[in-house]
């Protein structure tokens, strides 16, 4: 359940942050530095409101002009630093997928309203294994060839059972294509997510890669202390 999100009649109304680059798994950690002054202003309006932050995926078609994704995640706003000009450090944790019917204000910052979008986590038992193994499997091959310092990551990962957070990791951070993230993050099937970032693993972790590797400074795992970078070579 989405704790910390304004309702008005049922519906959950929440502030979009929208970014051209960026999407936002449930499970995964999202840092941002927010430095525009409708930002800081929808910054304020989540820590007054005890409120959700809604990130979504959204391409610009026209100079200046950004179209948000209607389906997104949102999550938990953690402030990690402000500075004197007002700017902020932000981490942000997804908890859920929501799909926004309308915009319920545009200016200064958009907040829409909208539903969470459950799960479908329905799979055949050795379907779910064979997907956890493996993905689990060719992350921690990962880890172990490109961190200096991998036995942390590993040793998380090895005792993780929750495929759902490890298509996750591995949408948000091995994912290269953008549009496809997006429909990683809007497909409601977690047996066709699993399939997809499987597909995206065994490409990258194969004898001739298809597609460059994420670099290992940026990864922030699950479990790991926010603010702690994962150490790199």
């Amino acid at each position: 359940m989405v704790v910390g999100a304004p309702k008005k009649k049922g519906a959950l109304l929440i502030p979009i942050f929208p970014l051209q680059e960026s999407h936002l798994f449930p499970g995964i950690y999202l840092p941002l530095h927010i430095y525009e002054e409708r930002f800081k202003a929808m910054l304020r309006y989540v820590e007054e409101n005890k409120s959700l932050l809604a990130i979504s995926y959204s391409p610009e078609f026209k100079s200046g002009e950004l179209f948000p994704s209607r389906v997104c995640g949102v999550g938990n706003v953690q402030v990690v630093k402000r500075y004197e000009n007002g700017e902020s450090d932000i981490l942000i944790l997804g908890t859920e997928r929501v799909k926004f019917k309308k915009f319920a204000q545009e200016l200064p910052f958009l907040i829409g309203e909208g539903e969470i979008l459950e799960t479908d986590r329905e799979m055949p038992e050795k379907t779910r294994k064979e997907l956890l193994e493996e993905i689990r499997g060719m992350l921690i091959s990962w880890f172990f060839t490109q961190l200096d310092n991998s036995e942390r990551p590993i040793h998380f990962f090895k005792n993780v059972n929750d495929l759902e957070l490890l298509t996750h990791f591995v949408a948000h951070y091995f994912v290269p294509d953008l549009e496809q993230k997006q429909k990683v993050l809007e497909d409601d099937r977690l047996e066709s997510r699993a399939q997809v970032v499987w597909q995206v693993l065994k490409d990258l972790t194969g004898p001739n890669p298809k597609e460059p590797a994420p670099s290992a400074e940026v990864l922030i795992f699950p479990g790991q202390e926010p603010g702690k970078k994962t150490p790199v070579n």
